[in-house]
């Protein structure tokens, strides 16, 4: 017996040559979602293997493939790609083999790639989405033998005891969300070093030391564009550190910062969870006392000398927040605050900023930008107004008389989604707190709304029909939902500008969408009337189609798709169509009900 094509460890055959067992049908023993980097690694399944369908035979005609396997998948594996690859294996009693297609719909078959007689498919680009894996047996005497199937990143078959660190299981002192820029800088945190985990033994490469297998610390980090993010401990004691990155990647570090301590420096950092250990390198060591320090500064728990008064928008916010999609209505998005305060803003350390404000931001917007629209801030107010803003980034931002007259405005060209802080003060301690407006538009400075076509169709009232969240790759492909076209809104009058039809102002349905590299989404619709489809995708621009699909019904293509929330309605095309029977189709391959 042989592995087939070994000089890949595995046979790859195309997808149309799968015939007899069935991708659609329910895996036999569940199925699981895991994301590079995933711990504990290997993932292991119990099961039975082998089937009464002879993957030669079935799977290819030319016989590349061999064993018996079921109709059924025994396993799915929705599988976030990373940095590693991906090795899928199985250990029996019996000889056994393996049948794994992928994502991209290439089907991938071994005999006894892994240790002895059992099977091993190692993919070393492997794609994100669904992996539908058989165990097989290689005689169809073997019957069903008891079998172990391996998801690792790392090899194939079990791992060695001793690997325990695992980022999944609760921080032992805690976590905090910081946003770039943050004060004071750095954030220090007491905590005990050291555990029973010799690092050494995880499989980590180049880790040592001993920590206790859950984090220390789990850090929510909002990158920006200005810092580099330096991890580091300090203690009485030879310390390490290990992280644990938002992309899954492992990083080490023994004496990277001053003396016996560690430091780690992640240039360029990405926004997501720093899972952080804080081990000793002897286990004689014990758990001593020891301080992480989180910093955009430096290694080393000195903080830096900061002004006194702050602008803090890690406080709640005087006036209240609101999450806005770009094309937002109506525009401008007015809010009535009190200006000015206490704090004078010269002396805070931020360059090219004045006036007087409170610590706390007088508003939150979390906005959520598109392709189309830059983004406006600005105050009106009998008063000289000033305006202060710390955007998605950490940067700060502001304006005295940017808008008309002497009232503050601040253009965002391409605006970045996230969280904007706002401050509106005032330009003199003397002017008190007057009443202000502060503006929040796509179009223009200021506060008179823009005459513009109202839009009915509003894509934050609940779905008429429900909601799904689907990754790339998703099956049964098409998704199908059924629901009743039309509407009493007029789309031309009462909807976004270049579309038309019957529709209800709620969404028909809300599609929540994980897009990969490989498939483009077809969103279409099928019924006896004629009926338009109108889609508010994830960056709030808006689509619209009537004939796209085949005859009268409508199609939209979402080429290279994003990633989020689709809102879905399905309208008539005349108002006497009433509100007929329509199908709705989510699909990664072509439109219709194929």
């Amino acid at each position: 017996m042989k592995t087939i094509l070994p000089a890949l460890g595995v046979a790859v055959i195309a997808a149309a040559s799968a015939a007899a067992q069935s991708v659609s049908l329910a895996p036999s023993y569940g199925s699981i979602t895991l994301d590079s980097g995933f711990l504990p690694d290997p993932y292991s399944v119990q099961m039975r293997a082998g089937g009464n369908i002879s993957v030669s035979s079935n799977v290819n005609g030319s016989g590349v493939c061999r064993g018996y396997i079921a109709d059924a998948p025994d396993f799915n594996l929705y599988y976030g790609a990373g940095q590693f690859e991906l090795f899928l294996s199985a250990i029996s009693q019996t000889d056994t083999t393996l049948v794994v297609r992928d994502p991209r719909g290439n089907w991938f078959c071994d005999d006894d790639g892994g240790e002895g007689l059992n099977p091993g498919i190692n993919i070393d680009r492997p794609a994100s989405g669904l992996y539908s894996v058989w165990v097989g047996t290689y005689s169809s005497s073997a019957g069903l033998p008891p079998a172990t199937l391996y998801v690792s990143e790392i090899g194939f078959g079990p791992r060695p005891q001793g690997i325990g660190l695992n980022p999944s299981l609760a921080s032992n002192y805690g976590s905090q969300t910081l946003q770039t820029g943050f004060v004071p800088d750095p954030v220090n945190v007491s905590i005990a070093a050291g555990g029973d985990v010799d690092v050494s033994e995880s499989g980590l490469e180049g880790c040592w030391g001993y920590a206790t297998a859950a984090p220390d610390y789990e850090l929510t980090y909002a990158a920006g564009n200005t810092f580099d993010l330096y991890l580091s401990a300090t203690s009485s004691r030879d310390t390490v550190i290990i992280v644990n990155a938002p992309d899954g990647s492992w990083h080490c570090n023994d004496d990277g910062a001053e003396g016996l301590n560690p430091g780690l420096m992640f240039e360029n950092p990405q926004s997501g969870v720093y899972d952080i250990w804080v081990g000793t390198y002897s286990s004689s060591a014990g758990t001593p006392p020891a301080t992480l320090h989180i910093s955009e500064l430096g290694f080393g728990g000195e903080s830096a000398p900061q002004p006194t008064g702050l602008l803090d928008y890690n406080l709640p916010s005087n006036y209240g927040s609101v999450s806005l999609n770009s094309g937002f209505l109506p525009d401008p998005y007015n809010v009535q605050i009190a200006a000015g305060g206490n704090i004078d803003v010269s002396e805070t350390g931020l360059p090219g900023c004045w006036g007087y404000a409170t610590s706390a931001p007088d508003y939150e917007l979390t906005y959520s930008a598109g392709n189309a629209f830059d983004l406006y801030l600005s105050a009106t107010s009998s008063r000289d107004t000033v305006i202060i803003v710390n955007a998605p980034d950490g940067t700060w931002h502001c304006n005295d008389d940017g808008a008309e007259g002497l009232n503050p405005g601040l253009m965002f060209e391409n605006p970045q989604s996230g969280v904007y802080d706002i401050w509106v003060g005032t330009y003199s301690s003397s002017a008190g707190t007057p009443p202000a407006t502060l503006h929040i538009s796509e179009l223009s400075f200021g506060g008179q709304t823009v005459p513009q076509q109202s839009n009915m169709l509003d894509f934050s009232l609940p779905s008429n029909y429900g909601s799904v969240s689907l990754n790339s790759g998703f099956l049964p492909d098409p998704y199908n939902v059924q629901i009743a076209a039309g509407g009493n809104v007029d789309v031309r009058d009462n909807g976004p500008d270049g579309c038309w039809g019957y529709a209800t102002a709620a969404p028909d349905f809300e599609l929540t969408y994980a897009a990969g590299n490989t498939f483009d989404l077809y969103l279409s619709a099928t019924s006896s009337r004629d009926t338009v489809i109108i889609v508010n995708a994830p960056d709030g621009s808006w689509h619209c189609n009537d004939d796209g699909a085949e005859g009268l019904n409508p199609g939209l293509m979402f080429e290279n798709p994003q990633s989020g929330v689709y809102d879905i309605w399905v309208g008539t095309y005349s108002s006497s169509a009433g509100t007929p029977p329509a199908t709705l189709h989510i699909s990664e391959i072509e439109f219709g009900d194929n």
